[in-house]
């Protein structure tokens, strides 16, 4: 079927199985591993393989009906995401993390006009392209990852129409300031949102009560409603550009304690836009009395590791939000390790791609894991005692 819920393109190999999530996770655990041979051709490989793919399905005579009429350059995004998804996948052998990534991929596009046959003409494209410029002996096991998601096209499709997660209840003392702040998010009224804030913080000591009550929740229905199709990409970056705006009012009311109780760096991994999670982090624990550096959005390695010489932090804070970020944040970490100057650095990763991934976070080499900003507050609590 398409985005509109017409029948579409039936395609080979596609079942039309009803499984679960848990029974999919199941299937896809059974996929064979990428040997470190084969995911180094597929990596060098990649400009050929994208080049590949964005010709074949540019070519398509149904190619704008298919996406939407959205400029090209949006497929030729996802399909830039999809390579450094992918390599993620087979360098650290996690297929809980394609099963589970794979439908929010097909609510998100569908949700914006993307029509569902997009996505196996996408994966056969690639399946060729790795068939035409990667050697068989070593590709072998990474065509059977491609079949398998192509065969599961009708059980995603299900999985990306099913109930989204829902979000923890909000605290009956900020729900009235949350609707609010909400309303006047989607209303684009950056004065409003910015007096809300004002209000709700008149000391700064609420400031983690308002960011974890207010901002989060907030931010997380904006999601909701960009991932439904609900609101457009400039309305999703303008309710984040607001927030960004009303916390940098925000964070100049925390006041520098006499004494710091440790330093602290914090930052989204290289590639990683979303930096909202992680500057809330940051503004917690400068209330809490850490000396933080925030560093932001996309932070390069090389200037990541220059700041963490010159600072000495006992603490370093990853945030990561997209699954394709993931290997980045491996690689980035992998450099620190190596350096005997910062080894003893503890470095604490979340976001949400490892919320629903509850070991993912291991494989990036990191030594501890916080799905919230309490999990990292008592973490830090023990190292400042």
């Amino acid at each position: 079927m398409n985005a509109r819920g017409a029948p579409g393109v039936v395609h080979k190999g596609v079942e039309k199985m009803n499984l679960n999530l848990d029974e999919v996770i199941k299937e896809a655990r059974s996929l064979p591993l990428i040997s470190l041979q084969g995911m180094t051709n597929y990596q060098k490989n990649i400009p050929k393989l994208q080049k590949y793919v964005d010709d074949t399905m540019s070519s398509h005579p149904s190619i704008n009906k298919i996406i939407g009429n959205k400029p090209l350059e949006v497929m030729y995004a996802n399909h830039k995401h999809h390579a450094a998804f992918m390599l993620t996948v087979f360098s650290i052998g996690n297929y809980e993390l394609l099963a589970r990534t794979i439908p929010w991929v097909y609510r998100a596009y569908s949700a914006h006009n993307f029509s569902y046959d997009y996505f196996p003409l996408e994966l056969e494209a690639w399946l060729e392209a790795v068939g035409k410029y990667t050697a068989l002996e070593l590709t072998k096991e990474i065509k059977l990852v491609y079949e398998w998601m192509i065969k599961k096209h009708e059980n995603m499709i299900s999985l990306s129409q099913s109930k989204m997660g829902s979000q923890p209840p909000i605290s009956e003392n900020w729900l009235e300031t949350k609707n609010s702040f909400f309303t006047a998010i989607l209303e684009g009224d950056h004065k409003a949102c910015l007096k809300i804030a004002m209000d709700a913080i008149p000391t700064g000591k609420e400031i983690e009560s308002f960011y974890l009550h207010v901002i989060q929740p907030v931010m997380y229905e904006v999601g909701i409603l960009w991932e439904r199709g609900t609101i457009s990409v400039a309305q999703e970056h303008l309710a984040s550009a607001i927030v960004g705006r009303v916390m940098a009012s925000t964070s100049m009311l925390n006041a520098a304690p006499a004494k710091y109780i440790g330093k602290a760096v914090i930052t989204a991994a290289p590639n990683e836009f979303h930096e909202i999670g992680a500057w809330m982090i940051s503004d917690i624990l400068e209330n809490e009395g850490w000396n933080v550096k925030y560093l932001g959005a996309d932070t390069p390695a090389e200037d990541l590791l220059e700041m963490l010489h010159s600072f000495q932090p006992q603490v370093l804070a990853l945030s990561i939000t997209m699954p394709f970020n993931i290997l980045k944040a491996k690689e980035m970490i992998g450099k620190i390790r190596e350096n005997e100057e910062l080894k003893k650095i503890q470095i604490i990763i979340g976001g949400r791609v490892f919320n629903e991934n509850t070991d993912l976070w291991r494989s990036t080499g990191a030594d501890h894991f916080a799905a919230n900003a309490h999990d990292i507050k008592a973490f830090l609590g023990e190292k400042s005692a």
